[in-house]
């Protein structure tokens, strides 16, 4: 297995220095009444005229000590359920597009709540996306109950773990009556962890009140929280990407502190989806190798505390599939995953994170199964060097009928690209792979022509159209 270090020890033991420092001479800056006054009374210095919270080192070392390193990301599926902290690493999609590009028309458009569920769909069925986080947003639907709604076609159709945002304090209850349908028990919530929240700081060290009150209640029902900051460096964060890695910690560990003062044990996971300002056009760039460094040297602080991380890669600024976007998916992506991140998101979107391509999903399958074989590097030892096969051929001799050459391949010895085409020229000039993007886009349409698996019977569906019928009834203005 490969692991790469992108920062030193001693830059780790310096990032964590001066956390404790800004954080306690600088800190947050929050307008929340309620998140206030339980820092205060947690030992913090607060202005409440400001909203501004000042964290003593020794609470924030508390909260880290407070914060399980090891905890289940559990799907509706149980055989789906990731463990986080165990050594294993897994791929998600990316979150939130606002486009996509018709399958069938090709025409960039919004996305609508048709779109969503037909990526869940899509999703369920490939083999490398562990994690749905809601690729694009169902635009059609109301803006007060879309990502309930989301969630729930979500769970319609995928097995896997579900990850989404909450916006308001008032969306809570309905999120954990959509959970408790699904379960069947209110108590299964917390036992099962089949549903998780993004929690976005608004940098530089600013937060999202309602976001943090919402994620905060969502604490009392164990639900683990991926806070994932946003940085930019050169324009939100320091031009620097110590600096900006180092933004991103304060960020995380601010408001790993409030939760953790608020329900210590609850699982966390320490995001980071950075990137850097293009200086020619002034746009947020994350297609770059700045980005990937960024994301990885996060990943590696996330395992300085004993947490387990997520970390932003296989983005493009493309506005389509292509070279480009390949190159950028590559660049951001390969150095996160060998630095150990426990989930990668990404998988899905270009046009910095804002436009779907079904084929894109395809083809970022492929890109993943190459660079996960890197990682998983060569195979060491005397099970693998075959000096006595070696031997057994002999000069002159071929090892493709070997029965070794069999067992290895099965075995994952070399990776069995899906959609990359090795065939001559002579076979390739006729080849349906010819051209990869309409190669990958036709296996999408023939993925979502197919019946779809559904995970929840008439009746379970019926009670959540109940769930939201009274949010809508509730939230919508």
């Amino acid at each position: 297995m490969i692991k790469i270090n992108v920062l030193s020890e001693d830059d780790k033991a310096l990032i964590h220095e001066k956390t404790l420092q800004l954080l306690q001479k600088t800190g947050i800056k929050i307008k929340s009444k309620r998140i206030l006054d339980l820092m205060e009374q947690h030992g913090c210095q607060v202005e409440a005229s400001e909203g501004t919270i000042k964290f003593p080192p020794e609470l924030v070392v508390k909260s880290l000590e407070a914060a399980p390193g090891k905890f289940m990301l559990g799907g509706l599926d149980p055989a789906k359920d990731l463990p986080m902290g165990a050594g294993k690493s897994y791929l998600s999609t990316d979150g939130q597009g606002c486009y996509v590009c018709d399958l069938e028309t090709g025409q960039r458009r919004e996305s609508t709540m048709q779109d969503f569920a037909d990526t869940v769909a899509l999703c369920d069925s490939l083999d490398y996306i562990s994690l749905y986080w809601p690729i694009i947003s169902a635009l059609d639907a109301p803006s007060e109950v879309r990502t309930l709604r989301e969630l729930a076609t979500a769970y319609r159709y995928t097995g896997k773990h579900v990850q989404t945002d909450v916006f308001t304090p008032q969306q809570v209850p309905f999120f954990i009556e959509l959970l408790e349908v699904v379960l069947g028990d209110r108590k299964k919530i917390k036992e099962r962890n089949i549903f998780s929240v993004v929690c976005c700081p608004v940098s530089p060290l600013g937060y999202d009140p309602e976001m943090m009150e919402a994620a905060l209640e969502l604490t009392e029902f164990h639900v683990p929280i991926n806070i994932l900051p946003m940085p930019i460096a050169g324009a939100t964060a320091p031009v620097s990407l110590l600096g900006s890695v180092l933004l991103n910690n304060i960020e995380v560990l601010a408001a790993l502190t409030i939760f953790q003062s608020y329900q210590p044990g609850t699982p966390l996971i320490y995001g980071s989806s950075s990137g850097i300002l293009d200086m020619r056009t002034g746009l947020f760039a994350v297609g770059s190798p700045e980005e990937g460094l960024q994301n990885a040297a996060c990943a590696e602080m996330a395992r300085y505390y004993g947490l387990p991380s997520f970390a932003s890669g296989l983005a493009s600024d493309a506005k389509e599939p292509g070279i480009q976007a390949a190159l950028e998916k590559v660049a951001s992506g390969i150095v996160p995953w060998l630095s150990g991140t426990d989930i990668l998101g990404g998988a899905g979107l270009v046009e910095t994170c804002q436009c779907l391509y079904y084929e894109q999903l395809i083809i970022d399958e492929e890109l993943f199964g190459y660079i996960n074989r890197i990682k998983e590097g060569i195979r060491g030892g005397e099970e693998y060097i075959f000096d006595d096969v070696i031997a057994e051929i002999g000069a002159g001799g071929h090892f493709l009928s070997h029965k070794s050459t069999k067992r290895l391949l099965r075995d994952g010895e070399h990776y069995i690209p899906r959609l990359v085409n090795r065939e001559s020229h002579e076979v390739w000039v006729n080849s349906p792979k010819k051209d990869m993007r309409l190669f990958a886009r036709e296996k999408a349409r023939q993925i979502l022509g197919k019946p779809r698996k559904e995970y929840l019977g008439p009746e379970l569906q019926a009670e959540m159209e109940k769930v939201m019928q009274g949010a809508e009834k509730s939230l919508c203005k």
